[in-house]
């Protein structure tokens, strides 16, 4: 036999012994994941517990925290699936059947197909208006905010204002974004999908990455209000939610409409207010983030009012604290009569809320 063609016998003979070594797995990766999202609003303490029952609300038989509560039963879940190296998204599901755990908590059940591996997994709510997600491509990177109010109507509040308090509001460079819905989110990170698994359950919880406020201010001359706004600064503008983190860098304001009410814990025959529950990515924890109040009033003849107010050490309170209520209550406003007083103008901005009534009814809570 030749050099030659024993050589060419000796690598047949290599290729098929590797072959014969390569063996298939006993069982196939599983294809299928079931994923079980349980969203657990009772966390929730400062929505829905703690709620200041002495308030009152003219002209309406609702109550103020009733949207803020519905926002926390969401109808849709997302989601996300990470690899947990290069946080690069590999995958996604939407969940929308739903069913009650034994203590009420709502809980969402799909499936979503997915080999064997190691993943992070990223739930949220997909049902909102006006809060928006973006970058979800990277989970370090996905990020929930609000848009900003368009410059036409920022300039609204500066033109032909008059304020009693200083100067009128300066929005100039001032980001002032709507209000954000709770988003609702949970996290699990470094969970193992072993090849012999043909089912796995995850079982995790979901939050809201979002605060809710009460703000009350007392008031004099309600009855020559039209409409309210209020603008607070100081704030989160967004929420890295893969990290929950809140954004810091640069501050931002929010911007939520007020009501007429009474709070008939206050001294005095006057008891009317100005009062309101909002959202918010959360407080900047920074002396220097410029934590101010202006309410913008328009009265009943279109004049725009401004009063600013200070609101590091409501913030600091034991209410805002426990009950995430801000309390101002070395501040009155007092709305003049524009028949007898007051500036005169062209009319102000007119929030989205009906005009206000003198009707008065109790709060449903």
């Amino acid at each position: 036999m030749s050099k030659i063609l024993r050589n060419v016998l000796l690598a047949v003979l290599v290729i098929a012994t590797a072959a014969a070594c390569n063996r298939r797995p006993l069982e196939e990766p599983s294809s299928a994941v079931k994923i079980s999202i349980k969203v657990n609003v009772k966390t929730v303490t400062n929505v829905n517990a703690d709620i200041r029952n002495s308030v009152h609300v003219y002209g309406s038989t609702s109550s103020l925290w009733e949207p803020k509560i519905k926002q926390l039963d969401p109808g849709t879940m997302r989601v996300l699936v990470y690899d947990p190296d290069t946080k690069k998204l590999i995958g996604q599901n939407f969940l929308d059947s739903a069913s009650k755990d034994a203590d009420g908590s709502k809980v969402f059940n799909g499936t979503l197909g997915i080999s064997h591996g190691n993943y992070n997994f990223l739930v949220y709510n997909f049902d909102m208006a006006n809060t928006f997600v973006s970058y979800e491509n990277n989970e370090d990177d996905i990020l929930a905010y609000t848009n900003e109010i368009p410059e036409s109507v920022k300039t609204k509040y500066t033109n032909n204002a008059y304020s009693k308090s200083g100067e009128p509001a300066n929005f100039d460079g001032l980001s002032i974004r709507e209000e954000p819905e709770h988003i609702i989110v949970a996290n699990e990170k470094d969970v193992r999908i072993s090849p012999h698994d043909t089912m796995v359950v995850i079982h995790t919880t979901a939050n809201t990455v979002i605060d809710t406020y009460y703000l009350q201010i007392r008031v004099k001359g309600r009855k020559f209000a039209s409409s309210a706004t209020a603008i607070i600064s100081g704030l989160s503008p967004s929420n890295k939610i893969g990290l929950n983190e809140r954004t810091v860098d640069p501050s931002s304001a929010v911007i939520f409409d007020m009501q007429q009410g009474y709070d008939d814990s206050l001294d005095g025959e006057n008891q009317d207010v100005l009062c309101a529950v909002f959202n918010t990515f959360g407080k900047i924890p920074s002396i220097t983030s410029d934590l101010k109040v202006t309410f913008n009033i328009t009265d009943t003849a279109g004049n725009l009012l401004q009063y600013n107010v200070n609101l590091d050490k409501v913030f600091d309170s034991d209410l805002a604290r426990q009950y995430h209520w801000l309390i101002i209550d070395d501040e009155i406003i007092d709305i003049p009569d524009p028949g007898t007083g007051g500036q005169t103008g062209s009319g102000g901005f007119q929030p989205k809320v009906d005009d206000w009534e003198t009707e008065e009814s109790s709060m449903v809570l």
